[in-house]
Parts: structure tokens; C-alpha cells; sequence
């Protein structure tokens, strides 16, 4: 599997805008600090993606029964699913987080266009104008201070 499918959520996320996996990387430390001071255990914060060996401790990521799921069929992900969209996945959209709410529109782009073409597509889509990648719910972008469309500003229109 590429370094890059390693960022493709098995339920439709892109892992890459994820504060856990941003927070791994130097010009993400200022997440770990965020989580620090809302008195967040830092030991395993970080990730490396929904396929990767390096999950957060967090047991909806690190236990995730939609990953052991697709899994289980052989699958990349829901999208691919002959059960596609299950109850299951109905569920993670409506789950209350705002950046759950993408996920079945985002399986079905991701069949349509092939998770190439997809994570692409992602990876540009959660970059500031700047270039520096951000994560979901980040404002306002930590290296060059612009305004970023993020689910936080989304979240405040919904």
C-alpha cells in the first residue's frame, strides 16, 4: 500500500486533517500544545493514518469495528462495500462531529474517482493558500495566520 493510502480513512475520512496525525509532524506541534493544555495524555497522541501500524490510543481509532469490518470483507473501504451505506456508517455520520458528517458523500467520490485521484484531491483541499497542511477544526492557519475553511468555520454556518 503507498505512504498515501495510509491517509485514506476505511469510513471515509481523510486522515491527513487529522489533528492527530497533523500533531506528528514539527509544524504540528502546536496541536500537541492544544491538547495539552485541555489536560489531553499525550503519550500515543500522534498517528500515521487509518492503514497504518501507528493508530492513536484513542479506541474509536484504534478499535474501530468500521476498520475491522472492512477488514474483515477485504476491503479498502466502505465505499466498497456490496452493504454500502450500512447502518453502521449511517451512524459514524450522525454520530453528533461535525467532520463525521462528510463521510458517505466522501465514500462516493472516492468510488467514483479511485483513491488515487481522491486522497489527492484531499491533501489540496485541507492546504492554505500558504501550502501548509491544517487539520479539521483549525481557524485560522499556524504558519501564515490566514483564515482557513475548516469544519470549525463550517460548523458555525450549519
Amino acid at each position: 500500500m503507498t505512504d498515501s493510502r495510509l491517509l485514506l480513512g476505511v469510513c471515509g475520512l481523510y486522515c491527513g486533517a487529522c489533528y492527530h496525525y497533523r500533531a506528528s509532524f514539527p509544524e504540528g506541534r502546536h496541536l500537541l500544545e492544544q491538547a495539552r493544555l485541555q489536560g489531553r495524555e499525550l503519550t500515543g497522541f500522534t498517528c500515521a493514518g487509518c492503514r497504518s501500524d501507528t493508530l492513536y490510543i484513542h479506541p474509536g481509532c484504534a478499535q474501530c469495528k468500521i476498520r475491522a469490518c472492512a477488514d474483515d470483507k477485504g476491503i479498502l473501504h466502505c465505499g466498497l462495500c456490496s452493504e454500502f451505506p450500512c447502518d453502521r456508517i449511517r451512524a459514524f455520520q450522525n454520530d453528533g462531529r461535525t467532520h463525521h458528517l462528510d463521510v458517505i458523500a466522501n465514500l462516493e467520490e472516492l468510488v467514483a474517482k479511485g483513491p488515487d485521484q481522491w486522497l489527492s484531491e484531499q491533501e489540496q483541499r485541507w492546504r492554505c493558500e500558504c501550502g501548509a497542511a491544517f487539520s479539521w477544526y483549525e481557524s485560522h492557519c499556524a504558519s501564515c495566520g490566514a483564515a482557513l475553511q475548516s469544519y470549525s468555520s463550517e460548523s458555525k454556518a450549519r
